[in-house]
């Protein structure tokens, strides 16, 4: 064990988060406790998957009261996701790349070539929603709802109970909806599609399997989380202009390489506050805002939804992000600090997620030909193309026109607040690749301990580091990924320092969540 679980806990700072509650009807109300109880029991699902000897771990830690035990339910795990996946909990051996999907000895360059001798099983073993078994000398693909049948069964009955209550007919037949296909009875790929097609439902209910981060092995097995969110109808209605303009903002997402897009006509913008976040949406880092399904024949079929996390962000922003600006923007830099600039910026790096490559050429979906370095690449686009978007098209269709100073220093301030979530995880390296692009390009200068943004600079060093970003994922080769991140995803020693110099303040909040069920 190298990681002492004091400390890891003296890197986050507690935070009361609030909620506006006001617009929720008698319905919705009633379905809060329904909806608690099956975001719960997402977690014994996610720690599952995490490792064989996870559940029982967590058997063993609950109720207690220890450093060790709240750590562990901090990051639902053993293993620190901070400082490259160490051991925190006394007896926990390493964290396996794998997790609990793929067997033990598996290597990835094992699974690859066994693909390459049995073709025919590519598609189900490398589905996003299978456990990979070995049985004898042949790999087998479990899907999900049979793997995890049992700790299923709760969830589809508490979303049943929710349905029967909340009087918003499509948000109850999409409740319904999600039980069966949770549990093997309906496909989920046509429940995200029905979640995507809510027409602005009092609450924002994301359950299921859907960021695959955490598989260190191949980069595609998708982990359980549960968000359940109250909509804010007024600031939805303010980004409803910026929804209508999809097209123009996907016209400036390159598309290189004879790659396409999944880009199918609906991506509404929602507006939230968080009232509670389990499994892999509270495994440490908790997000302020995301984009889904990932499902590549959703979004081109349907679209995707991107959701902003109204309180999550607010909160971060004071008492994360201001901190660490405090410390590393320039001084002469600091009075351009703006969350209006923070929030757009994250709502387009939302919106780029959505945008540019998903296709290849020859057909192949962007994440499987990128293996584990697309959730690097994909991140590293999204910031960029986010930056790209809100320097180039402030004051057209509904994006404000904002000092480029005031976007730069709020985008800085970002990406050094999460680059202390680990450098070598996918944000991380994702930051990494940022800084040394863009350094590079001369659009950030760092001395004395502090960085500088140069805004005259930054617009073109965004366009170019975006530009190639998306030709790495329409047509880079494993060489030219490899390559490109030997060169740009290996933290400077500045960087290094500064993010240890950093070392005093919180790394991010443990939410203390709205009483609600």
């Amino acid at each position: 064990m190298s990681a002492a679980p004091q400390a890891i806990l003296e890197k986050f700072i507690e935070v009361r988060i609030d909620a506006d509650l006001d617009a929720l009807t008698a319905g919705a109300r009633a379905a809060l406790p329904h909806l608690v109880r099956a975001m719960s029991a997402i977690d014994p699902l996610f720690m599952a998957q995490m490792g064989p000897g996870v559940p029982a771990i967590s058997e063993r830690l609950a109720g207690q009261q220890t450093p060790e035990a709240r750590a562990f339910r901090l990051f639902k795990s053993p293993w620190n996701k901070l400082e490259h996946d160490e051991p925190f909990v006394e007896g926990a051996g390493p964290a396996q790349p794998g997790r609990a999907l793929y067997p033990e000895e598996l290597s990835a360059e094992g699974l690859e070539g066994y693909l390459a001798s049995h073709p025919e099983q590519k598609t189900s073993l490398l589905d996003p929603y299978t456990t990979v078994e070995r049985r004898g000398d042949r790999l087998e693909a479990v899907p999900y709802h049979q793997a995890y049948a049992k700790g299923l069964e709760p969830v589809a009955e508490a979303l049943r109970q929710a349905a029967a209550v909340v009087e918003h007919r499509e948000l109850a037949a999409y409740l319904s909806g999600r039980a069966l296909a949770l549990t093997g009875h309906l496909a989920l790929r046509e429940s995200d599609a029905d979640w995507v097609k809510l027409k602005r439902p009092p609450l924002e209910v994301v359950i299921g399997p859907f960021e695959v981060y955490q598989d260190q092995l191949r980069g595609v097995k998708a982990f359980y989380e549960g968000m359940l969110l109250a909509v804010v109808p007024e600031a939805c209605e303010r980004l409803a202009t910026i929804e209508q303009g999809l097209d123009e903002l996907a016209a400036a997402i390159p598309c290189p390489a004879g790659s396409r897009p999944a880009v199918g006509g609906m991506a509404p913008m929602i507006v939230a506050d968080e009232l509670l976040a389990t499994g892999d949406g509270a495994s440490g880092i908790h997000a302020v805002a995301f984009n889904l399904p990932n499902d590549p024949w959703v979004r081109g079929h349907v679209g995707w939804k991107q959701v902003m996390i109204r309180n999550m962000m607010r909160a971060k922003f004071d008492h994360i992000a201001r901190p660490v600006a405090e410390r590393v923007l320039a001084a002469d830099q600091l009075s351009h600090l703006s969350f209006e600039a923070f929030f757009h910026f994250v709502l387009l790096h939302e919106v780029t997620h959505g945008l540019g490559p998903a296709y290849r050429a020859d057909g192949a979906s962007v994440n499987a030909a990128c293996g584990v370095a697309y959730s690097a690449l994909e991140e590293a686009k999204a910031d960029i193309g986010g930056l790209t978007l809100l320097l180039g098209m402030g004051g057209r269709i509904g994006i404000p026109a904002l000092d480029p100073l005031d976007i730069g220093c709020s985008y800085l301030a970002g990406l050094y607040r999460s680059s202390r979530f680990g450098l070598a995880e996918a944000h991380g390296k994702a930051n990494v690749i940022q800084y040394n692009f863009l350094n590079e390009e001369g659009a950030l200068r760092a001395a004395g301990g502090r960085v500088a943004i140069d805004p005259a600079r930054l617009p073109r060093a965004a366009r170019r580091l975006l530009d190639k970003l998306t030709l790495l994922q329409a047509a880079g080769s494993p060489r030219e990924i490899s390559e490109f991140l030997g060169r740009y995803a290996t933290p400077p020693q500045g960087l290094l320092d500064a993010v240890a110099g950093l070392a005093d303040l919180p790394v991010d909040i443990v939410p203390l969540w709205p009483q609600v069920g």
